[in-house]
C-alpha cells in the first residue's frame, strides 16, 4: 500500500506538471507555495512575480500556484525534481536535509530576548538572508544537494493562539499546540503541554476538530485561515519568536543554471523585494488582525509575569544548549561557532530595521547589504 501510495503521488505531481505548461523555459517560471488562495503568503508571491516582470520588462514571467502544485510539505521535494522551478521551502519541514538551516531556524526564540516587538521579522528576515549567502557555506552544500539554491528569507513573528483561556503556566499543562519546530515544541514540552507537528494548512481543521487546542501561528490566519471562529485567546508575548526558516524563493538548480549572470540577478532581485515585502505585509497585517480579533471579543493578552519570566530563563537556556543538540543529533561540527556567527549578524539587523518604514525599503536595504555583493557569475553553481 505504502508503494502504491507513493506511485499516485508521484503521478499526480507528473500531472500537475504537465497541466502547468510542462518544463518551463528559464525565464518563464513555475512557482508553487502552500497558502490558500488570498492569503497574505499568495499575495506576497504575487507581489514578486509582478515585480520580476517590471524590472525584466517582461523578458521574465513567474507564475504562482497557490496550493495545486505543491503543498508545503511536497515543496523541497518538488522543487529539486522540477514539478515547480522555484518553490516556498519550510527548512525546519525537512531537517534532516538542511540541518545547518535549521540549526538558525531553531535560534529563532532569540527575537523575546533582543526584545525586537513587531520588527523582529524584518530584522529575520535580513539577518538570516544575509548568513546564509555570504557565510553559512555549508547551508549553500545542503541546498545544493536537493538540486535548489537559496536566493531568500522571510519571516513573520508568531503567537499563542487557542481555543480556551491561557494566562498562566498551569492554564498550559496538558493542551496539545501545533508546534511548528523543534524549539517550540521543546517550549511546549517544558512547560506541560503536549507538541503536535500539524501542517500550517491543517491548523483550522486541526482546532475545529478539537486534534489541537492551541497553535503557535501568525495572529494574521485569525483572518488568512478563517481562525476567528475557532480562537478565543490570544497570547502576544510568550513563546515569542517568529518561523526560521522560510525560504521563499528556493529555485532549481538546473533552472538557475539555464539563466544568464544577468537573468539571476534578476530573479535575485524579485526574490529579495517578495520577501521583504512578505515580511512587511506580516508585520502589518498582524496588527490589523490583532485589531479584529479585540473587535471580536476575543481576549488578546500578554502572558503573567512568572509565566513569561520562566520562558525568557528558559529561552536563554535553550539557545545556549541548541549547539549541542545538534551536534549529538545530527553530528554537525563548529555548531556552537555557526550559531554565534549567526547571532552577531542577527544583532546587526535588530538595528539596521530600527528605521525601515515600509517593504520597499527593507527590500532596499536587503539589496544593499547582500544582492548587490553577489557574484552573480558563479552564485548557487
Amino acid at each position: 500500500m505504502k508503494n502504491l501510495h507513493k506511485t499516485l503521488v508521484a503521478a499526480t505531481a507528473c500531472t500537475l506538471a504537465i497541466a502547468a505548461g510542462g518544463p518551463s523555459l528559464a525565464t518563464d517560471l513555475r512557482y508553487a507555495h502552500g497558502f490558500s488562495p488570498n492569503s497574505t503568503g499568495a499575495k506576497g508571491a504575487i507581489v514578486a512575480a509582478e515585480y520580476l516582470a517590471k524590472i525584466t520588462n517582461g523578458e521574465m514571467t513567474m507564475e504562482t500556484f497557490a496550493q495545486s502544485l505543491l503543498a508545503f510539505p511536497e515543496m523541497s521535494g518538488g522543487v529539486r525534481d522540477g514539478i515547480a522551478d522555484a518553490g516556498f521551502v519550510l527548512l525546519p519541514y525537512f531537517p534532516a536535509e538542511y540541518r545547518n538551516t535549521t540549526l538558525l531556524a531553531d535560534l529563532n526564540m532569540v527575537l523575546t530576548l533582543e526584545d525586537t516587538g513587531d520588527r523582529g521579522g524584518l530584522a529575520w528576515t535580513g539577518a538570516l538572508t544575509e548568513y546564509i549567502i555570504t557565510q553559512c557555506e555549508d547551508c549553500q552544500v545542503e541546498v545544493k544537494k536537493q538540486n535548489q539554491v537559496y536566493t531568500s528569507n522571510s519571516a513573520v513573528v508568531y503567537n499563542m493562539l487557542c481555543s480556551r483561556p491561557v494566562h498562566t503556566e498551569a492554564d498550559l499543562k496538558g493542551l496539545r499546540i501545533r508546534a511548528p519546530s523543534g524549539n517550540w515544541s521543546r517550549w511546549v514540552e517544558n512547560f506541560g503541554g503536549v507538541p503536535v507537528a500539524l501542517p500550517f494548512s491543517e491548523m483550522y481543521d486541526g482546532m475545529s476538530q478539537g486534534i489541537i487546542e492551541c497553535a503557535v501561528a501568525p495572529i494574521t490566519e485569525l483572518v488568512d485561515m478563517g481562525l476567528m471562529d475557532e480562537v478565543t485567546s490570544v497570547m502576544t508575548d510568550v513563546p515569542g519568536g517568529a518561523f526560521g526558516g522560510s525560504a521563499m524563493f528556493n529555485i532549481n538548480l538546473d533552472v538557475w543554471r539555464a539563466m544568464t549572470a544577468d537573468e539571476r540577478e534578476s530573479f535575485m532581485k524579485a526574490s529579495s523585494y517578495g520577501s521583504a515585502m512578505l515580511s512587511w505585509q506580516y508585520r502589518t497585517n498582524n496588527e490589523a488582525a490583532r485589531k479584529k480579533a479585540i473587535e471580536a471579543g476575543i481576549d488578546v493578552h500578554k502572558a503573567d509575569g512568572p509565566l513569561y519570566d520562566r520562558t525568557v530563563a528558559w529561552i536563554r537556556d535553550d539557545i545556549a544548549s541548541v549547539a549541542g543538540l545538534y551536534t549529538e543529533n545530527y553530528g554537525l561540527q563548529n555548531t556552537q561557532e555557526k550559531a554565534d556567527a549567526f547571532l552577531a549578524v542577527f544583532k546587526k539587523w535588530a538595528k539596521l530595521v530600527q528605521d525601515v518604514d515600509s517593504g520597499e525599503a527593507l527590500a532596499d536595504l536587503i539589496w544593499q547589504e547582500v544582492g548587490s555583493k553577489i557574484n552573480y557569475e558563479t552564485y548557487g553553481l
